[in-house]
């Protein structure tokens, strides 16, 4: 599919470079916090709110159409399915029937920076031990830093809000709304929400995984939330979806223990 391309006048080369820092900078603005700030809890809240601020200031939905609620069961059904998806082949059941299954997930679909390993196992210091890092000594040995008796319910909160529509939000409108449409023309926002390109689909959503430890799911889930936000022509659409699965993801975090998604 060829590059699309028209002259700008400077009038639509200021919309289009705003456009354009609209959709970038608060997704930019994600991962540098996530890199620089230490305290899990503190690192979350600040991107949240940062996350929202700019948001506000820089308002992406304005170059989009309002959401049709049509789109409302599709949304949220891709949201649950990729969830099943994110956890189904770690989940208790399949951990304890189908163990094997569960190793080879792990060695081919999980954690890029260790190819071929197993998820690495960590002791709470009461002879248990689980996937994920926990605090070693103090007040809340054995727990991890993400877990609201460590942190509070009220960082908690925040993190579930950073979590479903915040970071739903800026995902969506980076790698759905500009990323995918910026690599096939320009300005991105003429370009028809309904266009199929699967190769470059599948390149946003390879984009799209490196940032997650399921990197095979994420995959999965780039594809679908691109699909659907191709099938319908509605970013908010995808954004539901988005936001349905880290929600569900995030209660499936504190009630079976599996902080290792966090």
């Amino acid at each position: 599919m060829s590059f699309q391309q028209r002259e700008l006048s400077e009038e639509e080369e200021r919309v289009n470079t705003k456009a354009v820092l609209a959709h970038v900078l608060p997704f930019v603005m994600w991962l540098t916090m996530m890199v620089w700030l230490d305290d899990p809890a503190w690192n979350y809240n600040a991107r949240t709110l940062g996350g929202l601020l700019l948001l506000a200031v820089f308002r992406p939905w304005r170059w989009y159409p309002r959401f049709k609620w049509r789109n409302l069961p599709a949304a949220v059904g891709v949201g649950v399915a990729i969830f099943v998806v994110w956890v189904g082949l770690e989940s208790t059941w399949v951990v304890d029937s189908l163990p094997w299954l569960t190793e080879w997930y792990d060695r081919l679909f999980v954690d890029l920076t260790q190819p071929f390993k197993v998820r690495e196992l960590y002791e709470r210091g009461d002879g248990s031990w689980v996937p994920f890092m926990v605090i070693e000594e103090g007040v809340h040995p054995g727990r991890h830093a993400y877990d609201p008796r460590v942190t509070g319910w009220l960082n908690f909160s925040i993190h579930m809000v950073g979590t479903s529509v915040v970071i739903a939000i800026i995902e969506e409108f980076f790698y759905r709304g500009f990323a995918y449409r910026w690599m096939q023309g320009s300005p991105f926002y003429d370009i028809d929400a309904g266009r199929l390109n699967w190769k470059l689909l599948l390149l946003i959503s390879l984009f799209f995984s490196v940032s997650h430890i399921e990197w095979g799911a994420a995959v999965i889930c780039g594809i679908s939330y691109g699909l659907l936000y191709i099938k319908t022509q509605d970013i908010w659409a995808a954004i539901i979806a988005h936001g349905v699965t880290n929600f569900l993801l995030g209660w499936y975090v504190i009630f079976f223990d599996a902080y290792q998604y966090w």
